[in-house]
């Protein structure tokens, strides 16, 4: 015995929906990758925010400290130097009291903008003669004061006790200026215009958490993080530029919604295309078994008919010889018995013919290649049948084209045309016609034949060419299976259509051409 061929492997799910699936599993394993970035990508903002907030926030503390620690010097420079101007003065008034244009040129010489002694009577000597200020000994001693001219004003204290104070004032505009932009107000804005920083300033009050606070704005579609810090001085706010953050976003949108829509394309190009080989290779393996099946079958039907043959065909011919002696031996038969002779007689024959055909059905068919002209083929068994068309009133039509020449086996040929010519007569017994057309294309002969007269329903259309299959009275089914076993025999093929609207039948031949032949002298 033969062993059984393996068992193929059963999937829970075909191919091209496991394909499908895999391809779906990568989507959602981007998917997972993207907010995976995303995660990331927020984290990054939080944590480079977070760190450049503070580096401002310990550039502005720093810079406060340096500025504090500016401005404490140049005061203490300040009033170091006009200090001393002021001993010169007070020393040079002790000498000799100076008068107001001797004031004038010390306060040119000593680079001062002016210089005003005050007695304790109250007289007041200025130089030059138009500076002047309102009560000067009633500012603090030894403190440097500026007034809305952008002077520095300085007042001392004299030894001589004629001498009430003395007042120097001295420009102090580049000193201001100086101050003014080491001031914290100057420093945010300076940070303000800093690339990357949108805004800097300081609020009173503290911020919600000591650890800084970061959240994002959208102002008009320019996003914004926002950080705000605890300082000695109220709450920092800095407002960073975050556009390069949401685009690094977009992108990684971008990049997702199109790795996302390749790897769904390819899914369903891979899938269908799984589905059709899977489908193209069930239909070859249907077709394949349908093959054995059919051989199966035509084996079996040999056998059979080989046992029937045997079998019938010896009483079959014991009894139709006894009948044909019955009829010339018998001179006592009346014509009812002489006609029931007859009867059996055909019925014998009938029987015979079907016992033939089946043989031959089933025998293989080698056919004795030779060169064969087509149309001349034809042409000898139309002239078979020309008288019977014209009893029955059918009208032969051709249409002929050079096809060439072809090799087959005449006798198989000439059969399978001459059953195709008998059916369309058989078909039309009260008229009709038959159109013969002779065509190549891609190198092989196209013979058509059409009539009319064609009744059948669409269910037995569509089993027309099936074995044992028939809608005459007396036939065995067996002519168009043949005649298709002779055109396959012949590397060719048989296709036969219904126009049910027309009433018209067509059977088309297609016997491959011979490329280099003539025909034999």
């Amino acid at each position: 015995m033969k062993a059984d061929p393996p068992a193929r492997p059963k999937y829970p799910l075909p191919f091209w929906a496991l394909n499908l699936t895999g391809f779906g599993i990568l989507i959602v394993l981007v998917l997972v990758v993207f907010f995976w970035q995303m995660t990331t990508n927020d984290r990054d903002l939080q944590r480079n925010t977070l760190g450049r907030s503070q580096m401002i926030s310990m550039i502005i503390e720093e810079h406060l400290a340096n500025a504090e620690l500016a401005r404490n010097t140049i005061e203490n420079v300040m009033v170091s130097v006009l200090r001393d101007k002021i001993r010169f003065i007070d020393y040079l008034n002790t000498i000799d009291p100076l008068q107001e244009d001797e004031l004038t040129a010390l306060a040119k010489e000593t680079g001062l903008v002016g210089i005003e002694v005050v007695q304790q009577d109250g007289t007041r000597i200025t130089g030059p003669a138009d500076w002047q200020r309102s009560q000067p000994c009633t500012l603090s001693p030894d403190v440097v004061h500026y007034d809305q001219h952008g002077t520095a004003l300085f007042v001392g204290t004299s030894d001589n006790k004629a001498v009430q104070c003395i007042q120097v004032g001295l420009d102090a505009k580049a000193s201001i200026q100086l101050q003014a932009e080491m001031a914290l107000p100057a420093l945010l804005t300076n940070l303000s215009n800093l690339p990357g920083i949108r805004s800097v300033h300081l609020e009173e009050g503290l911020p919600p958490s000591a650890g800084g606070t970061i959240r994002l704005i959208d102002e008009h579609g320019k996003w914004t993080a926002e950080t705000r810090l605890s300082m000695s001085s109220g709450t920092l706010v800095i407002a960073l530029d975050a556009s390069q953050h949401f685009n690094r976003i977009k992108l990684l949108r971008r990049q997702f919604f199109l790795f996302s829509a390749l790897l769904l394309s390819l899914g369903l190009f891979f899938s269908w295309l799984l589905y059709h080989v899977q489908q193209n290779d069930l239909n070859r393996t249907r077709s394949f078994e349908r093959l054995l099946a059919r051989e199966h079958e035509a084996a079996a039907l040999g056998r059979a008919t080989a046992i029937i043959a045997h079998e019938v065909r010896n009483p079959l011919n014991a009894i139709s010889m006894g009948l044909q002696r019955l009829r010339l031996e018998s001179t006592s038969l009346d014509t009812a018995q002489h006609e029931l002779v007859i009867a059996m007689q055909e019925a014998v024959n009938r029987t015979s013919v079907i016992i033939n055909e089946l043989q031959r059905f089933t025998q293989p068919l080698n056919p004795r290649l030779q060169i064969v002209d087509v149309p001349l083929l034809i042409q000898q068994l139309l002239i078979l049948y020309q008288q019977r068309c014209q009893q029955q009133n059918i009208e032969i039509t051709q249409t002929n084209t050079s096809v060439g020449l072809i090799e087959a086996d005449p006798d198989l040929l000439a059969e399978l045309l001459e059953n195709l010519l008998k059916n369309s007569i058989e078909a039309q017994p009260t008229g009709g016609y038959i159109h013969i057309a002779l065509n190549k294309t891609a190198a092989k002969a196209c013979i058509t034949l059409t009539n009319g007269n064609c009744t059948l329903s669409v269910d037995d259309a569509k089993r027309l060419g099936e074995p044992y299959f028939t809608t005459k009275m007396r036939g065995t089914g067996l002519g168009l299976a043949l005649s298709r076993r002779i055109a396959e025999a012949h590397r060719g093929a048989l296709e036969v259509t219904v126009d049910h609207s027309r009433q018209q039948f067509t059977a088309l031949l297609v016997i491959p051409l011979v490329q280099t032949a003539t025909l034999p002298s």
